[in-house]
């Protein structure tokens, strides 16, 4: 007890100041503020937690009071049906508040939607971008398939009908005929003539409308007119069935393989049989009476037994002049074919004398002949 007072009093004479003047005042010994010291409670000197609360009460501050405020409205969303969706709004169906039983609170049905997530949509846009891009490669996939396919079938047909095997025209494998020729314009037309060979493929399919429908004419008039059409009856049965082969073998197929085999001597005899051809289609045109043909002076003959005939020979006459007017068309555009390749009368009289020189029967047949 004697060391403890001991210790106090010497860390009593340690807190004053040896260099304070002794004349001054200590301003916290003030009266007013040893009355405000005075007042304030005494902790025990056993009591030292620096984490207990303090025993005096803070000073409460005012705080204004919450005055809890409704959400602000949002617009009515467009339903799928065409309507307006007022439970995703958040309005309730039965009441001008928000709650879905009247109340002026919030409804289930406003709390019920989950919150816009616009991470989503943004998600969406790229899976559809990726699907797009996923669709070209796959159409572009497919087209490349088809392609590998073509020029499959292609060289397929290059190994398998190297020999040319017969293929037109398409007659039924029931059939006891076959076909005659070998018929492929993708595979043995060059792609810069395949145009110019197909239309002339297409009129001579149009040529053989024009004989087939010529033929129906004249068998109706046998049939309605009796005898007196037999004549011409009888030459649309032979024009019928030996200008069409005919047409096809002369001038359509010695064009295909002039284009084919670029030969010039097949240019000229194509020209010599596609005039020909002109010649005929312009006669068929006129129609003289009794010659085979319902043409315009045929038909105009008809309209005084059968008008019904008569009308259908005109329309005849109009496929016949459509078919010259066609005709002249191709032989000029095959014409300039024929000089953008080169071709010329001494390359064709070069080839002839070539083939016929090659040929021993056809050379002895011109010598023969000479």
């Amino acid at each position: 007890q004697h060391y403890f007072i001991q210790s106090n009093l010497s860390c009593s004479e340690m807190d004053e100041n040896p260099f304070a003047d002794p004349k001054d005042v200590n301003p916290f010994m003030d009266p007013s503020v040893t009355q405000v010291q005075s007042s304030q409670p005494t902790v025990s000197a056993g009591i030292d937690d620096p984490f207990a609360p303090s025993l005096a009460e803070p000073a409460t501050v005012p705080v204004a009071p919450v005055i809890s405020q409704p959400p602000p409205e949002q617009p009515p969303v467009a339903a799928p049906g065409g309507g307006y969706n007022n439970a995703a709004a958040g309005y309730g169906a039965s009441a001008p508040g928000y709650g879905a039983s009247g109340g002026s609170g919030y409804g289930s049905s406003f709390n019920s939607q989950p919150p816009r997530q616009y991470g989503n949509e943004e998600n969406q846009q790229k899976q559809k971008l990726v699907e797009d891009e996923f669709r070209k490669r796959e159409e572009d996939l497919e087209r490349r398939e088809r392609q590998l396919r073509d020029e499959q079938k292609r060289l397929e047909d290059a190994r398998v009908y190297g020999d040319r095997v017969p293929n037109f025209p398409p007659i039924p494998k029931f059939f006891p005929c076959t076909p005659c020729v070998y018929h492929n314009i993708d595979f043995d037309i060059p792609p810069e003539h395949q145009t110019t060979v197909r239309r002339a493929f297409y009129h001579w399919q149009f040529t053989v409308g024009c004989y087939v429908m010529n033929f129906i004419v004249c068998f109706g008039m046998i049939c309605a007119l009796g005898t007196k059409a037999g004549s011409m009856f009888g030459l649309s049965i032979v024009f019928t069935g030996l200008f069409i082969p005919l047409s096809f073998l002369t001038w359509y197929r010695m064009l295909y393989n002039a284009v084919r085999q670029d030969s010039s001597m097949r240019y000229m005899l194509f020209f010599f049989c596609y005039g020909f051809q002109i010649l005929v289609s312009g006669i068929a045109f006129l129609g003289i009476n009794k010659g085979g043909f319902m043409g315009i002076i045929s038909s105009t003959s008809t309209l005084e037994d059968n008008k019904a005939l008569g009308v259908m020979g005109i329309l005849c006459a109009l496929l016949w002049l459509a078919d010259t007017l066609i005709a002249v068309y191709l032989i000029m555009q095959i014409h300039k074919t024929y000089r953008s390749t080169g071709q010329s009368m001494e390359k064709a009289s070069g080839e002839f004398a070539a083939s016929a020189g090659s040929n021993r029967n056809f050379g002895q047949a011109v010598l023969r002949s000479l």
